[in-house]
C-alpha cells in the first residue's frame, strides 16, 4: 500500500467510480443508443481516467473529467463509423435481411412473402423496419434518391400485404 500523499495512491478512485458508474453509463447510452457500445465506452473511459496522472480526486471535477473522456470516446467511435461507412471495402458486411427476418419472425408465411420480394425491396424494408433508417439513408445505401426509396418501401409493403391476404398477420404489415 502506498504511503499517504503518495502520487500513486488511488484509494479515492474506486469509491468515485462506484458512485458515478451508473450515471456515466446512462450518459453514454443516451449518446450512443447502443447498450454494448455504451458499456465498452464507459469501461474504457474509467480505465483512461484511472491511468491519467492528473485525474482530480474530488467528485465534481472527477465527474467532469470522466464525462469529457466519455464524450471524446463517443466522438472517436462516431468518426470511425463514418469513415467505415464511406470506405465500403473495410466496412463490415451488412446483415443478410433474410437471416434477420428468419431470426425475428418465425412465421413461415411472412418469410415466404418476404422472400418473394426482390433483393432491393428486401433490403429497403429491412433497413427501414429493422434498422430504423430514414428513407434518405436507405436511398444512399441502395443507390436511390430519398423519394425513390420511400416509394420502393411502400410498394414492397403492398406486395407483402397482397401475398399475406387472408393471413391474420397481414394487417400488421403497415406503412
Amino acid at each position: 500500500m502506498s504511503p499517504p500523499g503518495d502520487a500513486n495512491d488511488r484509494s479515492w478512485f474506486e469509491p468515485l467510480a462506484r458512485v458515478l458508474e451508473r450515471p456515466a453509463f446512462q450518459f453514454t447510452l443516451m449518446m450512443t443508443q447502443d447498450r454494448s457500445s455504451a458499456e465498452e465506452i464507459v469501461q474504457e473511459a474509467f480505465a483512461r481516467v484511472f491511468a491519467a496522472r492528473n485525474t482530480p480526486s474530488n467528485q465534481p471535477e472527477f465527474k467532469r473529467w470522466l464525462y469529457r473522456a466519455i464524450t471524446n470516446l463517443v466522438r472517436d467511435r462516431h468518426r470511425r463509423q463514418m469513415v467505415e461507412t464511406r470506405l465500403r471495402v473495410f466496412s463490415r458486411p451488412a446483415p443478410d435481411p433474410e437471416d434477420e427476418v428468419i431470426r425475428r419472425a418465425e412465421d413461415r408465411e411472412l418469410l415466404l412473402a418476404f422472400r418473394s420480394l426482390d433483393l432491393r425491396e428486401r433490403m429497403a424494408v429491412y433497413l427501414h423496419y429493422y434498422e430504423d433508417q430514414p428513407f434518405a439513408e436507405i436511398g444512399r445505401s441502395i443507390n436511390l434518391r430519398e423519394n425513390a426509396a420511400r416509394v420502393l418501401v411502400h410498394r414492397a409493403l403492398r406486395k407483402l400485404r397482397a401475398r399475406l391476404e387472408g393471413n391474420p398477420l397481414a394487417h400488421e404489415v403497415s406503412i
